[in-house]
């Protein structure tokens, strides 16, 4: 088991990522801690649809004749 240990970096804690996780430079993850102390840090993905904050999906769907039920079927984030 690997283990990693915190630093102090200005009023911030850092916890190094190992290289073998090859892990990109510069990417965005939203941290999240548990009641138990776990942390997790899960990436950030970006809305696509939010420089079109007006875009129907829903109509557009009905526009180009596909079905939605709905249902979750995958992995899908639904919110």
């Amino acid at each position: 088991m690997m283990t990693v240990k915190t630093r102090k970096q200005g009023n911030s804690l850092m916890i190094t990522v190992p290289a073998k996780f090859k892990i990109a430079e510069n990417v965005e993850f939203t941290p999240v801690m548990e009641d138990d102390g776990t942390l997790s840090f899960i990436p950030t993905h970006q809305n696509i649809f939010s420089q079109y904050p007006d875009y129907d999906f829903k109509k557009a769907l009905k526009t180009m004749n596909l079905a939605d039920n709905g249902e979750v079927v995958g992995k899908e984030n639904v919110w």
